[in-house]
């Protein structure tokens, strides 16, 4: 009876190397290419829910305007963004956003409010033929004080509301630039000094957002150099970055953000609506993945269009993005007794382009003929922030069980996001995955 139960390593296609050494077998888990969605990684959807979002998506991206936020000076129009969070949260995704000071040429004369002006900060008129006055209402210098002041007021609130929420994976900093991408020209209007973004644009949200991840996008040139040194030294303090603009003129191939790899995420986003890239012909998933192996993002916009034009190169792609875990392989002892060391001596690969940055833990646990963990133990010798894109690394641990019933057990993996949760949170790519996330990797492991 029970080894008719504890056959999942035949069904499953895992394969044992040496099943007949006398202490120890060497398993390997059957591969699953299936695209997985886990945390910190994958594909982002703007605006909305879709008939994609349970499937393919795993964060809800948007990024209203100051103005909509706060029509009044701290009179603040949450509901936007409350709403956003709930349409995704019932499909069990978190949502990233940005509030963004000015956006030019999207028809609005004011995206900064309007009462930031009549309060003091000196107006400049720059042109913009899609609004009703052809005009756009910025500040006349990006280092007003009026400005300044009332824009830091707004962080303050904004981080009072969310920073620390759950169901938030990253604020974007999108204070400074046409829509919010750090890039201060603007017609007449030219970039701030290095000294004043930094100071003024960048470290508010630092200060006012311990507790969530920052992601700030590239652009702009300052004091006549690259931003680099400057985003380097947000980076330092844990803001990661994003690409707007890729597979297009704006990006040579996405390796703009680089310096941040290894360090905190990076986000792509593209540099043309659909149709704009059908039109130039960069839509395509050749000149797609370029980009993706050369930044290494571990977060990429969704195209419904593209997804529907290439479905099996997303779904692959949906696993490179980020990390992507295999065990591929396992040494363990037969047979072990109760209170002395389980030993194991394992290899992974990362296949996905980046390391992982989420929190990340590995327990191992014994499950029972019928399917209940009789008891897990977790692996302090096992590091998933270690193994690196497309290479193999491999772990010597061991755990010890104690006041365990004699019999047969299954042999189970699992990645937890935090210590206090009772199911694994990551998937990984191979077979044997429980109804729990457990992945049994071996099946007759005697306790005695």
């Amino acid at each position: 009876m029970l080894r008719t139960m504890f056959s999942m390593a035949v069904l499953l296609g895992a394969t044992m190397l040496n099943a007949g050494a006398a202490d120890t077998v060497t398993v390997r888990p059957a591969r699953d290419d299936t695209m997985l969605l886990n945390p910190g990684k994958g594909w982002v959807e703007y605006y909305g829910t879709s008939k994609y979002t349970d499937d393919m998506i795993s964060i809800g991206y948007t990024r209203p305007t100051w103005a909509v936020v706060e029509p009044q000076e701290g009179q603040y129009n949450w509901k936007p963004l409350d709403d956003f969070i709930a349409w995704f949260k019932a499909h069990g995704k978190k949502v990233a956003f940005g509030v963004i000071n000015f956006d030019g040429g999207m028809g609005k004369t004011y995206s900064i409010p309007k009462w930031v002006f009549d309060d003091g900060a000196v107006a400049f008129a720059a042109p913009d033929d899609s609004t009703p006055t052809h005009t756009i209402i910025l500040p006349k210098t990006w280092d007003d004080p009026v400005y300044l002041v009332k824009m830091k007021e707004f962080i303050a609130a904004f981080a009072a509301r969310y920073d620390g929420n759950p169901d938030i994976e990253w604020i974007d900093i999108r204070d400074y630039g046409n829509s919010g991408e750090s890039n201060g020209d603007y017609d007449v209007l030219r970039n701030c000094s290095a000294a004043c973004y930094r100071d003024n644009y960048l470290a508010p949200y630092i200060s006012a957002f311990p507790k969530t991840q920052l992601i700030v996008p590239w652009g702009g040139w300052f004091d006549g150099k690259s931003p680099e040194a400057i985003f380097r030294w947000a980076v330092a303090q844990g803001v990661g970055m994003r690409r707007d603009g890729i597979c297009s003129q704006w990006s040579k191939d996405g390796s703009e953000t680089l310096f941040a790899y290894g360090h905190e995420p990076i986000v792509f986003e593209y540099g043309d609506d659909w149709p704009g890239m059908v039109k130039k012909g960069t839509s395509t998933p050749e000149t797609l993945m370029k980009y993706i192996e050369a930044g290494k993002p571990s977060y990429l916009q969704f195209f419904p269009q593209f997804y529907e034009a290439n479905p099996d190169f997303c779904h692959r792609l949906g696993n490179r993005l980020g990390y992507h875990f295999i065990l591929q392989q396992a040494t363990i002892s037969k047979r072990i007794r109760n209170g002395a060391a389980c030993a194991i001596e394992w290899t992974w690969l990362n296949d996905g382009v980046a390391p992982i940055y989420e929190p990340c833990r590995v327990a191992i646990a014994l499950i029972d003929q019928n399917g209940r963990v009789v008891q897990k133990q977790w692996l302090a010798g096992c590091d998933p922030k270690g193994w690196k894109s497309d290479e193999a690394a491999t772990e010597k641990v061991s755990a010890t069980f104690s006041k365990v019933p004699p019999g047969t057990y299954q042999l189970a993996v699992g990645l937890f996001l935090n210590n206090e949760d009772k199911d694994p949170a990551y998937r990984l790519g191979i077979k044997g995955r429980t109804a729990h996330g457990w992945y049994v990797f071996y099946d007759m492991l005697q306790v005695g």
